[in-house]
Order: structure tokens, then sequence, then C-alpha cells
């Protein structure tokens, strides 16, 4: 078999993803298919050659895919992403030019977010670090006490993608008031008992908390920036579980030093890992956790068997199970048709004149 040709790129990143990546170079083995191990998407970027040659690109969802990208790689069917994000991926490009996006928005790793949601809201509303410090420091009970019920407050969510969705399903029972924001114009299919705010910045200024689930956008600024953080209720709090980009880390960061609001909590941000000197280590009103809190074993054996299900599919012609740009479908099929006519010319007999 020539190194120079084979059918997929897989591009290292985290190293906690590793294991992953060897379960799917495994995988592509057994199945007969050949393979490049990269040591991140900017080291197959560097390498023209390699990038005219793979059918499918496996990495993180932040790696960066753009139009000149794609036009360096004229056997691409599809990329695929480990995980449930694409912001590193310009989606408009790949359908434009018949390239398939595949993630892994799993129910279980859906779940496990929207689970990891309502963990964040009740922690924060009854203020259990400080209540678990009060017995480790032995301190006296405040009075009054800052715990809140969750029952009657103002839920808002930004982005009513399928974590959101189940986010307000879960939290139905609690008899809080959901409000959402969606960037999708016309009938978002609300359920009852769930509002679309008037705006975003009408959410910003009535929840008493507010929680970014929104995907992030590829060239995009920060969709919560400094302007939309003044609008907060002073006694509201901030959660965080989409992408670090979607936030204004330092304005957020400097409303918690002067707690113009409650407090935050936020699993992602701008770099990962959050730098040591990051000014959010310094607060005590905000839960930092490593962008993990929502992921389950069930969850990230789903997110394996679904990059293993992704790849294999576009290598046999068919699409994902999970697309992103559905849209794409039928460009991809006209590219599909061209190159296997090109491998596989017609017949067409000698007729004698």
């Amino acid at each position: 078999m020539n190194p120079a040709h084979f059918d997929v790129a897989v591009c290292d990143c985290f190293p906690h993803l590793a294991p992953v990546f060897d379960r799917l170079s495994d995988r592509l083995r057994a199945d007969g298919r050949s393979f490049r191990r990269f040591a991140s998407h900017q080291a197959l970027l560097a390498d023209p050659a390699a990038l005219a040659g793979p059918r499918v690109i496996a990495g993180f969802g932040g790696m960066r895919v753009d139009a000149g990208v794609l036009a360096q790689a004229p056997q691409l069917a599809g990329i695929v992403s480990v995980v449930s994000g694409t912001e590193g991926l310009d989606v408009a490009a790949a359908t434009a030019a018949g390239v398939l996006i595949a993630h892994a928005p799993t129910e279980e790793n859906v779940r496990g977010i929207a689970e990891s949601a309502l963990l964040l809201m009740l922690h924060l509303m009854y203020d259990l670090d400080s209540t678990r410090d009060n017995l480790r420091l032995q301190r006296p009970r405040p009075n009054p006490v800052r715990a809140r019920l969750l029952k009657g407050k103002t839920i808002g969510l930004v982005g009513w993608g399928r974590i959101a969705q189940v986010a307000a399903e879960l939290l139905a029972p609690w008899q809080a008031r959901v409000q959402v924001h969606s960037r999708r114009d016309g009938d978002i299919g609300l359920p009852p008992g769930v509002q679309r705010a008037a705006s975003l910045d009408a959410l910003m200024a009535e929840a008493d908390i507010v929680c970014v689930l929104a995907g992030a956008q590829a060239g995009s600024g920060p969709l919560i920036d400094a302007r939309r953080l003044a609008l907060m209720k002073r006694d509201a709090y901030f959660i965080n579980l989409s992408r670090g980009v979607n936030v204004d880390e330092a304005a957020l960061a400097e409303v918690l030093r002067r707690r113009a609001i409650a407090g935050a909590a936020l699993d992602v941000f701008a770099v990962e890992p959050l730098p040591a000197d990051s000014p959010l280590r310094a607060l005590d009103n905000v839960i930092l956790t490593p962008h993990h809190v929502g992921h389950t074993r069930e969850g990230d054996d789903s997110l394996e068997l679904a990059l293993q299900d992704n790849v294999i599919a576009l290598l046999r012609g068919e699409p994902p199970r999970f697309l992103r740009n559905p849209e794409a479908l039928p460009a991809w099929r006209d590219r599909l048709a061209a190159r296997r006519l090109s491998l596989h010319p017609p017949h067409h007999p000698r007729t004698r004149p």
C-alpha cells in the first residue's frame, strides 16, 4: 500500500482522548482501512501532500477546517468530531463543497450535560460550597441563610438545542419558570410551560439563573459580553456549559469580583486547561470545573462508539448517524457518484460502422 495514500486522517488532540483514537485506529485496522495518525490537526494542515488524500478527517470539533483547507482536500467526503461541538469547522463552506460533518450529540452525552446543568443550578442556589465550609471551618449557621428555593425562579436557557430541551424537561417538576433564547427564527417547538424570551437582553435582565447551552459559531464574537452581563440582577447566577468563546471571560471575572451578580459556575473556558494565573481562580463566588462536569461513563462510551460508527459509515459511502449538516447530502451524493464513475467508467461496446 502506498503510504502517501490513506483513507482516514486521525488527528489527536487532548491527552484524555488518546485512548479513544487508539480504539478508532484498532477499528479501522480490523476493517482493513488505511489511516495515518497525526499529533494534532495542525500537523495534518501543515502537510499539503497528506491533506490531499484522505476521505475522512477525524478529530476534535475545535479543529480549524475552512474553505481554504477544503480546497486542498479534493477527496474529502466527511469530517468527524469526537464530541458534539463543531465550532472550529466552517459548516457553510463544508456544505457548499459537499462535505459532510458528523459529530456526537448522543443521548447519553446530552443527558449528562443537561443533568449537570441542574446540578450546578442547585449547587449555586443552595450555596453548597459555603455550607460545606461551615462544617469544615466550624463556622456558625448564617442568619439569614443564603440558600434559595429553585421553585418559582426564572431560569433562562441560552440556546434551544437537544441539551436545553432535556434541561427544560428536567426542570418541569421544580415548578420553575423557563425562558429560552434561540438564534433560530420561527417556531422552535417549545413545550408547555416554556416561553421564548422577547430577546436575549430581556432574558439576561429577567432570569434568576442564566444557563448558556448554545453551540459556538465559528468566527463570531462572544454571545455574552460585558453589556449583557451588566443587565443581570444582583442576586442572579450565571452558568456556562457550552464553549468558553461564547462568554467574555474577562468581563465575567470583573462582574464576579465586584459581586454585581451572586455567583457563577463555569465548566468551559476561552483557554483550556484554565491558566494558573486566570483571575477566575482568585474568586470565591464561582464554581470552576475542567470541562467534564457533565461527562459520565455512559456518555464517554457513547461518544467513542459514535466516532467509530460515523467514520465507518462515511468510508462505506453512507450518511453518518449523527449529521451536523444534512443540507449537504445532495451535493455529497453527487460527488460520491462522480467519484465512483471515475473509478469505474461505463463500458460502451464498440459497434461496427
